[in-house]
């Protein structure tokens, strides 16, 4: 537990319920706390269950599981331990429901769904409303990790295991509108049922220093091009690493700046095809250090192809700053940037055309860029989507008669 993030004294108290080794710098992890964030700000008191792997971040609450021997993987992805994690975390879950008698449940993940279904279960007579913050779908999601490659007649299975996970709350928050369509359309859930909250663009310190951002030694000539996040295939690292080929191949005046781990595919690619001098990777980075990254920039590039239905924290991030985004043509990517956005056919060598294209016309790129940043401070504020968050509840609550 972090005893340096006393718990809130609003009127509503929320347990949140997180099958993840938060926080360890990664989109999901930025909008659970991001969600946190902003409902501090409306009074209410929060507490966050989670695993005993991840670092305790200002603003949140959180509340550890034992350590299991063993389990030390932070980035996403499957575990033979997170079969024990959850169990650890249901039990967490029930003993922090009797002492702290929240009023709302709400599950991040599909995992915590399941587990915060069965703890109201247990304590069924305290009628508590249980929320379902849905990134994405898990179907979605394990396609693009490639489960279904050999077994595809699993699939079935996990669409109805998902399909009665989403009938289990009384409501679901949805990242993205591709979401929303999803439990409409494949899930037939009632559009009344769901509730679409984006997510919001955080506040970074833009300013370079030696031990940041600016000691890194990037060339003066070049144009940078940014990545941030985790280097796995289902984030679109093999696109990322054909953007750095094709550039090197046609000698497109640019250098890739990559924040993100783990980085050792990437480092083998660059060596294997010798563009070492085309990449710097920073490995991972604290997410609060991500501004002295991203003021490095000229440009930002989204290489992720597959379209599970969650949103994008890194898109907001990059808009948040003003820089022209480079990303594949998809509806997730469309719904957050409409016309700020470069937008590629499906292969890594349209994405160095649309990077040699913001090249071509710095002006036009920088008009985008502002575009971008109007369109986040409009569309995509935490603010905004706490106000939403707290609506929910008190529907909830309403329903429950309480």
């Amino acid at each position: 537990m972090d005893s340096s993030n006393p718990q809130n004294t609003g009127n509503l108290s929320v347990l949140h319920i997180a099958p993840t080794p938060f926080f360890s710098d990664r989109g999901c992890h930025m909008r659970i706390r991001g969600i946190i964030r902003a409902l501090n700000e409306k009074q209410v008191s929060s507490t966050l269950c989670t695993y005993n792997l991840g670092r305790d971040v200002e603003g949140v609450e959180a509340v550890r599981t034992a350590a299991i021997p063993g389990y030390t993987k932070l980035e996403a992805g499957p575990s033979a331990f997170k079969y024990l994690a959850d169990i650890l975390l249901l039990f967490k879950v029930c003993s922090l429901i009797r002492t702290r008698r929240p009023a709302i449940i709400h599950a991040h993940l599909h995992e915590g769904v399941l587990i915060g279904w069965l703890a109201r279960l247990v304590f069924f007579w305290r009628k508590m409303p249980l929320v379902f913050d849905m990134q994405g779908s898990l179907v979605g999601e394990l396609e693009a990790h490639g489960y279904f490659e050999k077994y595809a007649f699993i699939k079935r299975i996990f669409w109805s295991i998902e399909y009665f996970i989403t009938r289990l709350p009384d409501s679901i928050l949805c990242s993205s509108q591709n979401s929303v369509a999803i439990l409409r359309d494949q899930f037939r859930l009632d559009s009344g049922h769901v509730t679409l909250v984006n997510d919001g663009a955080d506040e970074f310190n833009l300013t370079t220093d030696a031990g940041g951002g600016a000691g890194i030694g990037l060339p003066d000539d070049k144009s940078i091009v940014i990545y941030t996040g985790a280097l796995l295939e289902v984030k679109g690292l093999d696109y990322l690493c054909g953007a750095i080929l094709e550039a090197g191949k046609r000698g497109t005046d640019c250098h890739f700046l990559v924040v993100g781990y783990p980085q050792q595919a990437l480092q083998a690619f660059c060596e294997k095809h010798q563009l070492q001098s085309l990449c710097t990777m920073t490995g991972r980075v604290p997410y609060e250090n991500l501004g002295q990254y991203l003021a490095l920039a000229d440009m930002a590039l989204e290489p992720k192809l597959t379209d599970s239905g969650e949103a994008s924290g890194k898109l907001l991030n990059y808009m948040g700053v003003g820089l022209p985004v480079v990303c594949f043509d998809t509806a997730s990517n469309r719904q957050i940037l409409g016309l700020s956005g470069y937008y590629a056919a499906a292969d890594s060598a349209a994405l160095v055309d649309q990077i040699e294209t913001v090249m071509a016309n710095t002006e036009a790129a920088v008009a985008a860029g502002v575009a971008g940043k109007k369109r986040v401070d409009e569309e995509f504020s935490w603010a905004a989507s706490g106000r939403k968050i707290l609506n929910v509840y008190n529907a909830c609550l309403a329903q429950a008669g309480k």
